[in-house]
């Protein structure tokens, strides 16, 4: 029941102050400090000035964080220094930029103005709001993130686990890249080896079918973080085994999906080894491992940032090929570049998924090849 009064400016919103109501606070709202571990409900409203009444105390340090769980804040999730953020990343050719407490998909098309056509946009959800607004987010975004830290904190922590499945697969039946973020093996940051739950909640990351589990703390400040990586890579590897993934149809083109949906099903079908899929932008090579076919994809593409955006795309291993305009002579050529790789060897069989020759990227030719 201590009373407490915070600024505004205090709440991290941006270099600039901003009143209360600007903010979309209201009494009765809670506020949340130092992931949650303190609890207090705001009781009055003047200005720039905000007086809570604590709930559930503790001790308070420095530089730690606010959540507003029942606040949807107004005025667009951007800071004057995200936007300052945004323009040296475009300036430094940045190919993936994340955006932090997204609630609307206005918010990512903000981002997108900013940012230019470039770079990857991965959208956070992290707030109740973006997880009401999911698809459409979605829509918008090259990718998502669960970030579970703030996640879990804003919305009720039992509810986490169904939370995460759902971003997962929403991700997977929109065609865009998912990944799966914070504590994933938290006690690695001292010690050289994960906990059996954080094993099973890996394990489960990758059974809920994300494109890809993220280290943070582990790596940043951890004491070895290449053991970290390692670690988290045999989980999964483990946890790929005999996989059943649903097979999503992708619908936001419906052609190209089509198309790499029909792929996919046939390399299950002949049990094969390989997927070939020659991709100008990269989308139809993610619209293949949106399927989540039996056998690794080998993305062969003649653009060397679109290959560095493909390799966070679950099961893809992309390569650096020309292309032709004759799709023979393509394909021939991406079946040596996967050749001089060391990935297709005598006796494979491989399954060729060639979009047309533009930045469209449309997939429209299958092919069956027996390596000999």
């Amino acid at each position: 029941g201590e009373l407490l009064v915070l600024g505004t400016d205090i709440l991290g919103f941006g270099t600039g102050v901003r009143s209360s109501d600007a903010l979309g606070l209201k009494v009765g709202h809670r506020v949340l400090l130092d992931d949650g571990r303190l609890e207090c409900r705001i009781t009055a409203l003047q200005g720039t000035d905000v007086s809570l009444s604590v709930l559930r105390g503790g001790l308070l340090r420095t530089k730690k964080g606010v959540n507003l769980p029942d606040t949807e804040v107004l005025g667009g999730v951007l800071s004057t220094k995200d936007i300052d953020d945004i323009a040296v990343a475009r300036e430094l050719g940045a190919e993936i930029i994340a955006v932090s407490f997204v609630q609307h998909p206005e918010d990512v098309v903000r981002v997108r103005e900013l940012a230019g056509p470039e770079p990857l946009i991965f959208s956070k959800i992290e707030r109740p709001q973006a997880i009401e607004r999911l698809e459409e987010i979605c829509r918008v975004s090259d990718g998502v993130m669960a970030a579970r830290g703030d996640l879990g904190v804003e919305l009720p922590y039992e509810e986490l686990p169904s939370l995460q499945r759902r971003i997962a697969l929403t991700a997977l039946k929109m065609g865009v890249i998912s990944i799966c973020a914070t504590e994933m093996v938290e006690s690695m940051t001292t010690s050289t080896r994960p906990t059996r739950a954080e094993v099973a909640d890996v394990s489960a990351a990758v059974r809920d079918g994300f494109d890809a589990v993220m280290l943070s703390g582990e790596t940043a400040v951890g004491h070895n973080p290449p053991l970290a990586v390692s670690s988290m890579v045999r989980i999964a590897e483990v946890a790929e085994r005999n996989l059943q993934m649903p097979n999503w149809f992708a619908d936001e083109n419906p052609e190209t999906a089509a198309v790499t949906a029909a792929a996919a099903a046939l390399a299950k079908r002949i049990n094969a080894d390989w997927i070939v899929a020659l991709t100008y932008t990269g989308y139809s090579a993610r619209l293949l491992a949106a399927c989540r076919p039996s056998c690794p994809i080998i993305a062969v593409t003649p653009d060397e940032q679109t290959a560095r955006r493909l390799s966070i795309v679950r099961g893809v291993y992309p390569r650096i090929g020309e292309r032709n305009p004759d799709v023979a002579r393509s394909i021939e050529h991406a079946l040596s570049v996967s050749r001089s790789a060391g990935m297709i060897v005598p006796g494979n069989k491989v399954v060729v998924c060639v979009s047309r020759l533009s930045a469209r990227s449309d997939a429209d030719t299958i092919l069956l090849h027996n390596e000999r």
